[in-house]
């Protein structure tokens, strides 16, 4: 397993286990990452910031 397939495994559990905050930075982080080692558009980066916006939603939802 890559360290960004593990990273995305860490913030989806992050997702599953309801701790929407913690998986939205750990999201934000790994896109940024790969952006900085890959390139702004490598679609894995857009898989990332997508982890975002579902966390932001999903912990806007729970309140």
């Amino acid at each position: 397993m890559s360290d960004i397939d593990r990273r995305m495994a860490d913030a989806a559990h992050a997702e599953e286990q309801g701790e929407y905050r913690k998986a939205a930075h750990l999201y934000n982080r790994l896109g940024t990452d790969i952006q900085a080692r890959h390139g702004r558009f490598d679609s894995r980066a857009l898989d990332a910031f997508e982890g975002v916006a579902r966390a932001i939603r999903k912990g806007a939802e729970a309140r």
